[in-house]
């Protein structure tokens, strides 16, 4: 549903500003001709080309391809574009609707995973249009600049966004990757996005090449392939852990929105201590799900030890946490799952960091803590976090025995530590995150952010000490 509605949104919007369009290209005419004349040296004339996003047509025109086929979502571009350009072939539909036969040399994506509401889903979509050798073109707003863009937005030096979401490139990269797509090399564009002479020139040749002062370009690009579908099926089953607290109005829905995964899906919920009638409501279900077991018992006694008792209790390969307030939408699992099944990594964590997040669905004061606490355990586990307090996480069954438990009342730094002391490696999948519906978060901000703290350092002298008993051994 909240794909539909941003989908709705962005082409609303473009709609709405479809016969302004070329006249905000015109007026910032030094971005989009730096943009034309970095794709026209990757693409030669005479290429087949599939461009998503494609606006009224200018940019695959530009190119002059052989074949030219545009993609919108907005019936309103692409009716000026097919006027525009009646030799090319142009769609009103998202990609995932697209309905070609054919495959192209080249796939284009210029400034599109910006108003994107699931950038994995398009990735995992262009491979229909893909041969061995076919190169996809992708340019990316940098997310450093999106206030100076709502700034020149408010003063009318820009084409208004409308519904966006700016992602880091290493992010990008890691999706890309997560659907057998490899980034051949990467780079960024437009330090200084206006002309004035010698001062752009200098900054868009130079600057755009200089370590850290890149990072501050305007434009991020990757240019990538997509590899063979990774068809490993290990054929594994999975355990959907489900720790809950006091949530009977939530644990229904999320138990009846478990998808089936691999040769088999069970569902475990623990009910940590609830005095409601949490665990009421799901021995009620247990009639009718076969594959539901609950585990109950008076006391509560923290998250992390009700993760702890479903995953003892669990006898499936994978194993999977899943939020029982619906924070996290569990028909986004099976993306938790299909790594694992396939080989790809032995610890997969989810990210609230890069698309969104639902008004309200956190706090300011846990949103600054969740960065801090990001960039503290990427130094300590030394494997990239960009969100460590994630409730969904999954890894194997046979892993769960090698980690220490107890430094951590949630389980998180718990399973994070745990997974990089056994030498696990760990892949980040980005969720959706959403406002709570009913009943209120167990996290307060100073409270545990203290306790975090003291769980980091504990983690921290874990890693170090059981790396040099191994060095001394």
């Amino acid at each position: 549903m909240a794909s539909v509605t941003r989908k709705s949104l962005v082409r609303d919007h473009f709609d709405s500003i479809a016969s302004e369009y070329d006249y905000w290209k015109k007026k910032n005419s030094y971005y989009y001709d730096t943009i034309i004349e970095f794709v026209s040296r990757i693409v030669p004339e005479g290429s087949t080309v599939l461009e998503i996003g494609c606006a009224t047509g200018s940019i695959l025109s530009a190119i002059k391809p052989s074949r030219g086929v545009g993609v919108d979502l907005s019936s309103e571009m692409i009716k000026i574009a097919s006027a525009k350009y009646p030799e090319y072939s142009f769609y009103s539909l998202p990609i995932e609707k697209l309905q070609l036969d054919e495959k192209f040399d080249f796939i284009l994506m210029i400034d599109v995973v910006d108003h994107v509401y699931d950038v994995m889903d398009v990735f995992e979509q262009v491979h229909k249009f893909c041969k061995p050798t076919t190169r996809i073109v992708l340019t990316t707003i940098n997310p450093w600049w999106d206030p100076i863009l709502s700034v020149m937005e408010r003063l009318g030096a820009k084409m208004p966004e409308g519904p966006h979401n700016f992602i880091e490139k290493g992010n990008l990269k890691r999706m890309a990757e997560a659907e057998d797509i490899s980034v051949s090399y990467s780079g960024y564009l437009l330090l200084f996005p206006k002309k004035i002479p010698i001062l752009s020139f200098l900054a868009n040749s130079i600057g755009v090449r200089t370590w850290l002062i890149n990072k501050f370009s305007c434009v991020q690009y990757m240019i990538m392939q997509t590899l063979p579908k990774n068809t490993n099926n290990l054929d594994l089953g999975c355990s959907v852990i489900i720790p809950c607290h006091n949530e009977q109005d939530n644990i229904q829905d999320a138990i009846k929105r478990v998808p089936h995964m691999g040769k088999g899906t069970e569902i475990i919920v623990v009910d940590d201590g609830s005095t409601d009638s949490t665990s009421k409501k799901v021995k009620e279900m247990m009639e009718f799900y076969s594959n539901l077991n609950l585990i109950s018992y008076p006391k509560n006694e923290g998250k992390g030890a009700a993760v702890k008792k479903g995953f003892e209790a669990a006898t499936k390969e994978v194993v999977m946490v899943l939020d029982a307030d619906l924070s996290v939408s569990p028909e986004e699992l099976p993306r938790f799952f299909e790594p694992l099944n396939k080989g790809i990594c032995q610890f997969v964590n989810g990210t609230r960091m890069v698309y969104p997040m639902e008004h309200q669905a956190m706090r300011i004061l846990n949103l600054l803590g969740n960065k801090l606490f990001g960039f503290i355990l990427s130094f300590i586990i030394q494997q990239n976090l960009t969100d460590t307090l994630c409730g969904t996480k999954a890894l194997y069954r046979k892993d769960v025995d090698r980690i220490k438990w107890g430094t951590d009342k949630w389980g998180d730094f718990d399973l994070l530590f745990g997974a990089t002391r056994i030498g696990s490696k760990i892949i980040e999948i980005p969720v959706h995150y959403m406002s709570r519906k009913t009943g209120e978060s167990k996290m307060r901000s100073f409270k545990h952010g203290l306790h975090l703290l003291r769980a980091c350092f504990l983690g921290f002298i874990e890693l170090v000490s059981s790396r040099s008993d191994e060095k001394f051994k």
